[in-house]
């Protein structure tokens, strides 16, 4: 049965779109099936993945136009494996648009349902915000992997995001879990960074996992500027092994669940 995952945080930087491609590929490279969704206005996924944004938004073959029009998400998939559902800045107007529907929290939920089934995981890359957007992406799904930079900005907004989730829980998505913490960008060598990755560990585990640290690297950053993912351009560079991990616990997770 599909899996759907997303990949959440309301905070910016923490390498929400990086973890979702080089997760995809992690899973891509063990024989699964995957679609990435991207539900950022910003569109980093989708132009990390080599597709203009503005291109698709005139062809009508963005998220966009699934959610609040008419399309069909098989109208608007971009085939592949990892296949994408690409995103412009035009998501941005569907929050406003959304607020008026009685479904409003549960739009993307029905609009993946006449795909879902065509793959082994769906990653959904949200946006750095609590909006309608996210709550989406959030109703959507079976468990959310939350990618957070190791620095004291990025994981104060995580409690708030837990409660969001909780919420969801109870009212929208009683399936949906906490797979566990990401953290990202990690100096072994700062002292900084090793404060607040104890106090992740202090402060959530064994309540939630938390996965071994992505280190800081300048090559997932060359990844993004060639437009393929760092476990295909640079498999050999420090991080990329917790992707292949995650990938394989989360492929545990599918067959456990």
């Amino acid at each position: 049965m599909v899996k759907i995952i997303a990949l959440a945080n309301q905070k910016g930087g923490v390498g929400k779109t990086t973890s979702t491609i080089n997760l995809a590929y992690a899973l891509v490279q063990k024989g699964q099936k995957v679609l990435m969704v991207d539900m950022d206005p910003q569109s980093s996924l989708t132009i990390y993945c080599g597709h203009d944004p503005r291109v698709l938004e005139q062809q009508q073959k963005t998220v966009y136009w699934a959610l609040m029009k008419e399309k069909e998400m098989s109208e608007i998939l971009i085939s592949d494996n990892p296949s994408v559902i690409a995103s412009s800045i035009h998501l941005a107007s569907a929050e406003p648009e959304l607020v008026t529907l009685w479904d409003s929290a549960t739009v993307l939920r029905d609009k993946l349902s006449s795909i879902k089934n065509n793959y082994d995981f769906i990653l959904i890359d949200c946006p750095p915000s609590l909006t309608l957007l996210t709550i989406n992406a959030l109703a959507s799904a079976d468990t959310v992997l939350i990618p957070v930079k190791t620095d004291y900005l990025s994981i104060m907004g995580i409690p708030l995001l837990l409660d969001t989730v909780e919420k969801l829980q109870k009212r929208t998505n009683t399936r949906l879990k906490v797979f566990g913490v990401l953290p990202t960008m990690f100096n072994s060598r700062n002292t900084h960074d090793n404060d607040c990755l104890n106090d992740l560990k202090q402060s959530l585990e064994p309540r939630i996992r938390i996965f071994d640290p992505v280190k800081r690297s300048t090559s997932f950053d060359r990844s993004a500027a060639e437009g393929k993912s760092t476990l295909e351009l640079s498999p050999g560079t420090p991080g990329t092994e917790v992707y292949n991990s995650l990938a394989e616990a989360i492929i545990a997770y599918g067959k456990e669940n």
